[in-house]
């Protein structure tokens, strides 16, 4: 199939793919990665980021292939809206992310408090929230990510890294002390600047 695969339409290789091609699963592949890289770049702004969000959009194409086939619907609208829907989870588990995260920093959120400066005030805070988990050793922001963001138990923590619970507790802690350090830095040189 290597030469006469190019002139192949979508619906063609579509059919072969389903039928265990997997030269014409290649095709596919080759044919639309790059767009649904493009267009999750476009909605996540992060290439990291990008590449899993597009991971994610080629496997439900492998799981869905027979589907496709059936429905008749077009392999790009098809692809463009899982790239959408991936985006949207992605963000929707940041902002969890951050409100969690952010509890860590700075205790619970007021609930009490209301209107547009507590908005920007949040949405400082959530930023810099980010800023300060980005600055932690890789495996101290995967551990509190998981921790938090995933809300996994510390043994399930321990079975995933292969450690003891108390070697997970051990670096959690450090991680949740070192966010705090940081983090109540950066807010102290942020207010320093302000008032210059």
């Amino acid at each position: 199939m290597h030469g006469e695969g190019f002139g192949l339409t979508d619906s063609e290789l579509l059919h072969r793919a389903c039928a265990k091609d997997a030269a014409a699963w290649r095709m596919l592949y080759d044919r639309y990665l790059p767009m649904v890289w493009r267009r999750a770049y476009a909605l996540v702004g992060n290439s990291h980021l990008a590449e899993d969000v597009t991971s994610e959009v080629m496997l439900a194409l492998v799981r869905n292939l027979d589907r496709l086939e059936q429905d008749g619907t077009t392999i790009a609208a098809w692809l463009l809206s899982v790239v959408r829907r991936q985006a949207a989870d992605h963000h929707r588990r940041a902002y969890r992310a951050q409100a969690k995260l952010g509890s860590v920093a700075i205790g619970p959120v007021e609930t009490a408090r209301h209107g547009p400066t507590v908005s920007l005030e949040t949405a400082e805070t959530r930023l810099e929230v980010l800023r300060v988990l980005d600055a932690l050793p890789e495996r101290q922001r995967q551990l509190l990510e998981w921790k938090y963001v995933e809300s996994l138990s510390v043994r399930e923590i321990a079975e995933r890294m292969g450690e003891s619970e108390r070697a997970i507790e051990a670096v959690l802690y450090r991680a949740r002390r070192g966010f705090r350090k940081l983090y109540e830095s950066r807010v102290v040189m942020r207010a320093s600047n302000a008032s210059k």
